[in-house]
């Protein structure tokens, strides 16, 4: 009995540790949209990868402008083969090549170029990851204020079931009538399944893009949008000075300047300059008396390759087509940029035009209507159809208002993405 009381203690002290033992969930903590957009441009392995590339870059342009090793020529002979065995020769030189014209300078410049415009070319695939995220992320927003107006109205179809249950009932409606508020009920319902199965793939997708688990995808935002006193001119002027695609582009154009001034120096010849020293041991004969000679010298050695056959023709009209190529690249997006600079200022004034539309006079009236109908079918004075269309209009009209309020904050991302702007305050 002992023993038995002994094991049941045990036990019951074993599950009481293991039940606080057990660590809790805590709840995910609500996010604002700008800081999963941080969190993705953190996790972003093209970032890194575009990092490293510019870093490498940068190090490639370091050693462009370094001195190529000098040659070490050693050199020796002998006459004991042909005959002559007190006849030796030996020598040690050495060789360097003086790139002239500033050459070292000039290659150099170019790959810095060239890492400067992949920093660039890094800060605008961020400004487009930024766009993507957020743009994903209001869409998910969307779907959590869809969700809520789903749960919303099957709250009033469960309501109108009841009334018309307690209707039923007391005899003054049909069998026919109760039975529409249960299918319109089953409607509501299927809607927020529905609403639920598009949130699932968005959520998934924000997950992968920022290395958070689906369950702390909780947005704290709402679909308002911040205010902007800035004019089409002032954005379109900034946008031109400040994205980075078209600063990579000017980079770009630099690079390919600077390679033609290095095309036109490449045409002249690098010369070698050489130091050398000389030990010589010859054997004379005169008259048949032998003598030996020992000499040492000391002197310079130049060499110049002559351009003759290649003036490096193809190079310089090769390095010039490059800069008009940049050239015609720059332009293009220029124009490009102002399109859509316009392109989406006049889809955030039509989106806000839209909304002024629905919230000074129509979603009220729906509101007011729908109570109105809702009262007046509880006391028997409208059917059951009245109550019904009043509440389709009212769903139909608050979904629109919800992809008005959604069209216009993503018509401000991407007002924001085409200008490069922080348009609540600060550079992208």
């Amino acid at each position: 009995m002992f023993i038995l009381r002994f094991f049941r203690s045990i036990v019951l002290a074993l599950c009481l540790c293991a039940f606080f033992c057990i660590p809790l969930r805590a709840e995910p903590v609500p996010r604002s949209i700008n800081a999963i957009v941080a969190l993705a441009l953190d996790y972003s392995a093209e970032l890194a990868a575009l990092d490293k590339e510019a870093t490498a870059q940068q190090l490639r342009a370091v050693q462009a402008g370094t001195l190529s090793n000098p040659t070490l020529e050693l050199e020796g002979s002998t006459g004991t083969l042909t005959g002559s065995s007190e006849s030796r020769n030996a020598s040690i030189g050495i060789n360097q090549e003086l790139p002239l014209y500033g050459k070292l300078r000039l290659r150099r410049k170019a790959l810095e170029r060239e890492a400067e415009a992949l920093h660039r070319k890094r800060d605008n695939t961020a400004r487009l990851l930024k766009d993507e995220v957020a743009t994903l992320a209001l869409d998910y927003l969307l779907s959590d204020k869809r969700y809520e107006l789903a749960v919303d109205m099957v709250k009033l179809n469960r309501e109108l079931v009841a009334i018309a249950g307690e209707r039923f009932k007391a005899g003054d409606i049909p069998e026919l009538e109760f039975n529409l508020t249960k299918v319109e009920l089953a409607r509501a319902e299927s809607r927020l399944l529905e609403v639920e199965r598009v949130r699932s793939p968005l959520r998934v997708s924000l997950a992968v893009l920022t290395g958070l688990n689906e369950a702390d995808i909780v947005l704290s935002d709402k679909l308002t949008t911040p205010l902007s006193a800035l004019k089409t001119q002032d954005l379109v002027k900034q946008s031109l000075s400040l994205r980075p695609d078209l600063l990579a582009l000017a980079l770009e154009r630099e690079k390919a300047e600077t390679e033609h001034r290095l095309a036109k120096a490449e045409a002249l010849a690098n010369p070698t300059v050489g130091l050398f020293a000389q030990w010589q041991r010859n054997s004379v004969e005169v008259g048949g008396m032998s003598a030996i000679n020992r000499d040492k010298l000391l002197g310079l050695r130049l060499s110049v390759p002559i351009p003759v056959f290649d003036r490096n023709t193809g190079g310089r009209a090769a390095a010039r087509a490059f800069v008009d190529a940049a050239d015609a690249r720059r332009l293009a997006l220029e124009r490009t940029i102002v399109a859509e600079v316009e392109t989406a200022i006049s889809r955030l004034s039509l989106s806000e035009r839209i909304l002024a539309l629905l919230e000074q006079g129509i979603i009220p009236q729906m509101t007011e209507n729908l109570k109105l109908t809702q009262e007046a079918y509880r006391i028997g004075e409208v059917g059951i159809l009245s109550v019904l269309d009043q509440q389709k209009k009212f769903f139909e009209v608050n979904e629109t208002y919800l992809s008005a309020l959604h069209a216009r904050r993503v018509a401000f991302i991407k007002l924001e993405t085409a200008a490069a702007i922080n348009l609540e305050g600060g550079v992208q």
